[in-house]
């Protein structure tokens, strides 16, 4: 349906697509030479299934803008568009920091929006994604390699995509004629989609995208399922209310039962989404302030922690303004849980004097009310502990994706091409799999 009733009939599409997971396979990276050695090598021909003459460069990149849902015109005008010089920005973030959300509240609006049905699901990548869970993900499913699809265990995360274009951007003004060779005119870039974002791993800035996806995490297998590419600068929380929200729909007969993040995703927004949506989230907490909340995110802050708790520690414990966690007591009807001084629950002597009371100081704390600090399963449990491990399954796919199959050295300086590239690599990482499983049988 994306090729016209009339004229010339679309042909050798299959095969095509067979040429780009091979051309990966064997690590080449530019489609104009990889079309002229599968069109002079027999072997390659046949592998790739081809039956007449073999398509020549510009059908390769036909069959990709066919798949984008962008005109081919509007992606004319706007490489073609003079755009104010982006400079890199100067704020220098700490290693595993991540750039803030540029609005606040924002992810709180998604989720509301998400939950009335009123959240934009139209995307320019759609029908890639749709060919990526039919044909890769549904058959890995039903041979078994992704676990109990009934109680699926997800693990989600962003990745910096770079871009091959120069963040100097081509100039269109006289300044050089001047001898203003520093000028900070407009000018035209031949990535417009390429915005800065911060790489937490090397602790620089880049230019390019982010590349969220979705891994099925298991005892054997890590395997992605769902992909997705936004600005390099948007925050991972902002991408995942969307991600979560179409994955459902991409892949509905498949039950994501748990959902593994770090901690760009704690954020009570998230935790509500979830609930909504039957998951089950696991999310490392972040650094806690005075009041229990965050200050790199104003969505982590909802109500005060009672008088007497300073912060809650990672197990989501209360901590006494001496520092020492407050001793669990048992719940109580119409309060929540029950937490003693430590001190007097174990009857040690209190080298302070917060209370007067023998009984020491009591805190009650509302798991009802606090879906971040209380998920579903016990932030101690032992459940919890290694549902958490799995987040490197996310960190596995990054590698299979960027190193693996190095989806980056074809230097793309457009989006459309970027998010392709990635959907190749990750149908090789499914493909790879099969013939192990194969294999085993």
């Amino acid at each position: 349906p994306l090729y016209s009733d009339t004229g010339a009939p679309s042909k050798e599409q299959a095969g095509i697509i067979r040429s780009f997971v091979l051309m990966l396979d064997q690590k080449k990276y530019r489609i104009t030479e990889w079309a002229e050695t599968v069109a002079s090598d027999p072997l390659l021909y046949d592998i790739c299934g081809f039956s007449g003459k073999a398509p020549a460069a510009s059908s390769y990149y036909d069959f990709i803008n066919r798949l984008w849902l962008e005109s081919k015109d509007a992606e004319r005008q706007r490489k073609k568009k003079v755009r104010i010089f982006q400079s890199k920005p100067k704020l220098k973030l700490k290693q595993g920091q991540k750039l803030p959300p540029k609005h606040n509240g924002e992810v709180k609006k998604l989720v509301n929006k998400a939950i009335l049905g009123t959240l934009r699901t139209s995307r320019k990548e759609q029908v890639l994604q749709e060919f990526f869970s039919r044909l890769v993900v549904d058959t890995s499913a039903a041979m078994g390699l992704l676990g109990n699809t009934r109680a699926l265990s997800v693990a989600g995360d962003g990745s910096p995509y770079y871009s091959g274009t120069s963040s100097h951007g081509i100039k269109v003004c006289d300044c050089e004629g001047k001898g203003i060779y520093h000028c900070h005119c407009p000018r035209r870039y031949s990535d417009p989609d390429a915005t800065w974002g911060w790489d937490s791993y090397r602790e620089q800035y880049y230019l390019g995208d982010s590349l969220f996806a979705f891994t099925a995490t298991g005892p054997d297998h890590d395997l992605p399922i769902y992909l997705r590419t936004v600005e390099a600068r948007r925050h991972d929380s902002i991408t995942t209310i969307f991600a979560l929200q179409e994955i459902r729909e991409l892949l509905p007969e498949i039950t994501i039962r748990d959902v593994v993040f770090d901690s760009a995703m704690d954020n009570y927004p998230t935790y509500k989404f979830c609930k909504h949506l039957g998951i089950r989230p696991f999310i490392a907490l972040k650094g806690r302030t005075k009041d229990g909340s965050s200050k790199d995110d104003p969505d982590t802050s909802k109500e005060k922690l009672p008088k007497g708790v300073s912060c809650l520690d990672d197990k989501g414990r209360p901590i006494c303004p001496g520092g020492i966690p407050y001793a669990y007591w048992g719940p109580t009807e119409g309060k929540g849980l029950k937490y003693r001084c430590w001190y007097a629950a174990h009857k040690k002597d209190c080298p302070c004097c917060c209370t007067p009371s023998s009984y020491g100081r009591t805190v009650y704390i509302k798991p009802d009310n606090e879906l971040r600090l209380f998920p579903p399963v016990a932030r101690d449990s032992e459940t919890f502990k290694e549902k958490l491990r799995q987040r490197s399954g996310s960190e596995r796919t990054n590698k299979r994706i960027f190193v693996d199959y190095a989806v980056e050295n074809g230097h793309m300086r457009d989006r459309k091409q970027r998010f392709f590239r990635a959907v190749i690599a990750a149908v090789n990482v499914h493909l790879d799999e099969w013939i192990k499983h194969t294999k085993s049988k």
